[in-house]
């Protein structure tokens, strides 16, 4: 009986050492993922559409206004916090034509390749990435612009990241960006090449915004700063009004620019 009992205790005390290990290891490290759907649920329009589009799509990490003319979306907006960006997911790679928009006007992948011309995201992998299928979805053609590979890769991506960085900071943001171009642009396989992107950063928490024109060129990382403006400056440049859903009061803030307070993270 004895003997049993100390046998009882050491598989109980295995099985406990066990389950410890399997939580510390397993479970405790990727809890934020147990409730990483909920992001999925967000309203990605909440601050309203900057301009009218032949079609608008609401995916689980953000939405977008699609142009037949431009072949492009010309808005994508998409809201971001700490909670929501670096889960540990499978990064997807593979970009694919977007089945939800007529064929006609859809681009394939294949379209970009070889024009000297990066396949650009405008609605971002690297911070839309609570979810495989939310990670997957930035990759639709839709979503995808032609951006000089220098720009890609080294203002723009600088500015994504340093908005992933903003989450720990500023609180709960609101992006909104997308392409802008000239009269008759330069076309590539049928597809207008943009002059400029634009990105407009609203702190949900500060109640404070910033925008940035930025052209399609080999912009360095350390050009960043010479192209931010207040959002007035971003509509007056683009024709657009953003946050139309804000009240007449809290759009002041559009004239305002304090980049001092953007640049302090």
């Amino acid at each position: 009986m004895e003997i049993k009992c100390i046998l009882v205790g050491v598989g109980a005390a295995i099985a406990g050492a066990g389950a410890q290990y399997a939580f510390s290891t397993y479970l405790w490290p990727n809890r934020h993922k147990t409730y990483t759907w909920i992001y999925a649920f967000r309203n990605h329009r909440k601050l309203g559409e900057p301009c009218q589009t032949d079609l608008v799509f609401d995916r689980d990490g953000y939405s977008l206004g699609y142009s037949y003319e431009r072949k492009c979306a010309l808005w994508a907006s998409y809201i971001l916090s700490k909670g929501s960006i670096g889960v540990d997911v499978d990064r997807g790679d593979c970009f694919y034509a977007d089945p939800d928009i007529p064929e006609k006007y859809q681009v394939q992948p294949e379209d970009f390749t070889n024009t000297g011309y990066d396949r650009g995201h405008l609605a971002p992998s690297a911070a839309i990435d609570f979810s495989r299928t939310s990670n997957m979805q930035t990759f639709a053609m839709s979503n995808i612009a032609l951006q000089h590979p220098k720009l890609n890769r080294q203002a723009w991506g600088s500015l994504e990241k340093t908005i992933r960085g903003w989450t720990h900071t500023k609180g709960k943001l609101y992006v909104i960006t997308g392409p802008l171009y000239d009269e008759n642009p330069e076309r590539i396989n049928d597809i207008p090449v943009p002059k400029s992107f634009y990105k407009i950063v609203y702190s949900f928490e500060h109640e404070r915004c910033i925008g940035f024109i930025i052209p399609n060129e080999g912009i360095k990382a350390s050009q960043l700063w010479d192209c931010a403006m207040s959002v007035q400056e971003v509509e007056k440049e683009t024709g657009y009004e953003f946050f139309d859903k804000l009240s007449k009061s809290e759009q002041k803030i559009k004239a305002e620019l304090n980049i001092s307070w953007w640049k302090n993270k």
